[in-house]
């Protein structure tokens, strides 16, 4: 095979890239993490070494490690007893409550599969979810119980545990919030009289504590933990990881500078149906000796709601937008009440942004991830909350995270850099050839840890995870995006999302970075749209701030001339369109009705 020279500079500059990231990682891992040992066994060592250290909090209801595993042995043999054996699966559909790390653990003890399903399904997918996967027993959040009767009798589920957030409270909270329900005129949710269903508390006081099962040898090929995909860009899938996958990325982790510690507490504010709240929040904690604290909500103020609660938080974009944009709110209102008489109000706001500083001197770092945040609202956010806002971008794929920013030297444009054991390639997304550094292409990593397949989905399996010509499978992630002369990896956009214009390949985040920059622009999405004289061309989707819509005429104006000034010619929008609010799914930004909404108004205009 004959090497041109441009290959022989791309490998160097990769061995440049290995050797630079070097300094960014650690050199001893916080943790040897056995890869070759099952879940249960791993944090098993942690509860033996740590018993009574806290291992879960959840609305002021504690455990220690120690107890911990006392339930977790009693889950087990519990599911033994009604005929769990090694291969079948457990179905999990659920938000953030101790139920988690009771099934994570004794599923893997008797090397049952446990399968996560999103709990905001509806009735057809979540069928189709708990039939896929062969689900013999579902453990299900109570608030879903009329989805799951809906289609229960069109499944071979044996049993259903039901489990509500009060059943964790302390007899005088649960009653409290009884009379709460009440009075907001809540119903309360009645479990059928089938005898398939069963209270979780029960089941799991129906398992003994001594028990006599004996814990799964370690199966590096086992199916182990499946999940589902967000289904933002398609059809939600159901992707197949061993204990293997879990094991390496925590080991991957350990190498960065997160403060991983035990006795550390952990904000889990990312549900468990999602695996970077799944992997990178619940496992993490465990596994490294932390208090998981877990919130059963998935608002935006769940994370300000447990400020003062935590070190480390996994949140997304949207839980720090809320923080930001809640002290920036009572500075204001602080400020016009400073020559008012209206000291009560005054001293109202004041204590409500002593406590949210309060909370945050607490806090060690904040990671993001599952969405993204632009470079001048991160240095803004950190500026205001004094710590470190730590990008993470991974996939379902990769067992979560795979690229993160150092935490003491992030960039603010870059979403990272490789975690150590993961290769990230650019490649071009039409002849798959892989690029150098600084050119824009669609983002692969190559890792030890990928995902085994997407279960009964053998072409889209083959369309992500891709065997090379230099003999390495490739995750394709579809992210468009490029890797500095250092290895740190920036995002311009999705290769779906890809404009071609002409000749020209258009990234959509060059052109929304552009008008976000614009005074009295709250949000910018940019999609290509058909057009009758060229073909595809990019439309530009706006929200305004509230007070400048009266002046939206020279708002769109200013955004005409810098987009002039700062794009070239080919990457200014045709179009700008004036819109209420971005429609979002699942938390992200809904490209696809934003396209068939720009291909409606362009028909119009003809």
């Amino acid at each position: 095979m004959l090497v041109t020279d441009r290959q022989t500079d791309r490998q160097t500059d990769r061995q440049t890239d290995r050797q630079t990231l070097e300094k960014y990682y650690r050199t001893i891992p916080q943790k040897k993490v056995n890869l070759h040992q099952t879940i249960y066994s791993n944090v098993k060592e942690v509860a033996d070494t740590y018993p009574n250290g806290k291992a879960v909090g959840f609305m002021g209801y504690e455990l220690t490690y120690k107890q911990l595993f006392k339930r977790v042995d009693m889950l087990a043999d519990a599911y033994y007893k009604a005929g769990l054996r090694e291969g079948d699966t457990v179905g999990i559909i659920t938000v953030n409550m101790p139920l988690v790390q009771d099934n994570l653990l004794a599923c893997s003890k008797l090397g049952v599969c446990s399968s996560w399903i999103d709990v905001r399904n509806k009735p057809d997918t979540m069928l189709e979810k708990i039939n896929e996967r062969k689900c013999k027993v579902l453990v299900v959040f109570d608030q879903i119980l009329p989805v799951i009767n809906e289609v229960i009798d069109r499944t071979n589920v044996e049993k259903v545990l039901v489990v509500s957030p009060k059943d964790y409270f302390n007899p005088i909270v649960k009653i409290l919030a009884g009379v709460k329900e009440t009075k907001e005129g809540k119903k309360s949710i009645v479990i059928p009289s089938d005898k398939r269903y069963v209270e979780y508390r029960k089941f799991v006081n129906s398992g003994s504590r001594k028990s006599a099962v004996v814990p799964a040898r370690f199966d590096k090929d086992r199916m182990s933990i499946i999940v589902q995909s967000s289904g933002s860009t398609g059809k939600s899938k159901s992707i197949v990881h061993t204990e293997y996958n879990f094991n390496s990325e925590m080991d991957k982790e350990s190498y960065t500078d997160m403060p991983l510690r035990p006795h550390n507490i952990m904000y889990c504010a990312i549900p468990p149906f999602i695996i970077y709240g799944l992997n990178n929040s619940i496992y993490a904690a465990l596994l490294f000796g932390m208090k998981a604290e877990l919130t059963p909500f998935v608002d935006h103020d769940a994370v300000y709601n447990g400020l003062g609660k935590f070190n480390v938080v996994c949140g997304a974009p949207f839980h720090y937008r809320y923080i930001y944009n809640t002290i920036v709110r009572l500075n204001e209102e602080i400020e016009s009440l400073s020559n008012s008489k209206n000291l009560k109000e005054k001293k109202k706001k004041e204590k409500q942004l002593n406590w949210i500083n309060k909370g945050l001197k607490k806090v060690e770092v904040m990671v993001s991830g599952g969405d993204s945040m632009t470079p001048e609202e991160l240095i803004k956010m950190q500026y205001t909350f004094g710590k470190s806002v730590v990008n993470g971008y991974g996939n379902n794929e990769l067992a979560g995270a795979a690229i993160i920013s150092p935490v003491f030297a992030g960039r603010p444009k870059s979403i990272g850099i490789p975690m150590k054991g993961i290769e990230v390639g650019i490649f071009d997304p039409d002849s798959n050839e892989r690029l150098d550094n600084a050119e824009i292409g669609e983002i692969c990593m190559s890792s030890d840890h990928a995902f085994v397949r997407y279960l009964n989905n053998e072409k889209e399996t083959n369309r992500v995870k891709r065997f090379h010509e230099d003999g390495k499978y490739w995750i394709h992630t579809g992210d468009l995006g490029y890797i500095d002369e250092e290895g740190f990896v920036y995002i311009v956009g999705r290769s779906q999302r890809l404009i071609k214009r002409h000749a020209f390949k258009l990234a959509p985040s060059s052109i929304e970075n552009v008008i976000m920059n614009v005074d009295g622009v709250k949000e910018c999405v940019t999609v290509g749209v058909p057009d009758f004289e060229d073909d595809f061309v990019p439309m530009a989707f706006i929200v305004l701030d509230e007070n400048v819509k009266k002046i939206e005429k020279a708002i769109l104006e200013n955004i005409m001339r810098k987009c002039k000034s700062e794009l070239a010619d080919y990457y200014i929008p045709k179009y700008f369109e004036v819109i209420d609010a971005i429609p979002y799914k699942n938390n992200k930004q809904n490209f696809k009705a934003l396209e068939q909404l720009g291909k409606e108004i362009v028909e119009k205009s003809v």
